[in-house]
């Protein structure tokens, strides 16, 4: 560069020129400044119209509270329900009660065993009568129960009267009526020969033995 035009750079920086410079540079951080500032306005502009959602801590969570099935409710059938028009088989004392839970002392077998009916004692020749209405099942001899009367009835139920006399007035297939007589009382049951004179009756549903005491009452 010649001397002459160094002399007019440093003119034109240190007079007007200087000023005009420092002007533009003003202008364009000002320009700058305002993008800047409308751009900011506009990203809060989105920030504001954006909806927030809150997060709830996982602990603090309530989980559906779970209601156990309600427990079906257990009818309980009356007697005259399981067994229509029900009557007792004999007039007697209740010397042997049902146990198929708990084992009990047979005198006469010497040994411990469950009993599926009660034992009813009564007079020799005492009229046994039906428990309710039915058919004759069956009239057989037993080796251990002795002469033995089984009745059928409603609903799957069955009666058995057992150490009956010999020849009882009833046999297979006859339909009886609640009360009818079906035998007396004999001794006839070899298992249960210390007991004297009694009528062993049980009462089964559905070929289970339930306990008599709770459909007929003495």
């Amino acid at each position: 560069m010649s001397r002459m035009d160094h002399n007019k750079a440093r003119s034109f920086f240190g007079g007007r020129g200087f000023y005009i410079a420092l002007v533009l540079c003003l202008a364009a951080i000002g320009v700058a400044g305002y993008f800047a500032l409308v751009q900011q306005a506009k990203v809060a502009e989105e920030d504001k119209n954006t909806p927030v959602v809150r997060q709830e801590p996982v602990e603090n969570i309530q989980q559906p509270e779970v209601k156990p099935d309600p427990e079906p409710v257990q009818e309980t059938l009356q007697p005259e329900e399981l067994l229509p028009q029900v009557c007792s088989p004999l007039d007697g004392t209740t010397v042997t009660v049902f146990s198929m839970t708990e084992l009990m002392y047979d005198e006469t077998m010497a040994d411990w065993r469950t009993h599926d009916g009660v034992d009813i004692k009564a007079e020799e020749g005492d009229a046994v009568k039906t428990a309710a209405d039915g058919t004759v099942k069956m009239v057989r001899y037993d080796d251990l129960m002795g002469v033995t009367v089984v009745i059928a009835h409603a609903d799957g139920y069955e009666t058995q009267y057992s150490s009956l006399q010999q020849e009882p007035p009833v046999e297979q297939g006859k339909t009886v009526k609640a009360g009818d007589i079906i035998g007396r009382v004999g001794s006839t049951a070899a298992a249960e020969g210390d007991v004297g004179p009694h009528l062993h009756f049980s009462v089964s549903k559905d070929g289970k033995v339930v306990n008599p005491s709770e459909y007929v009452k003495q």
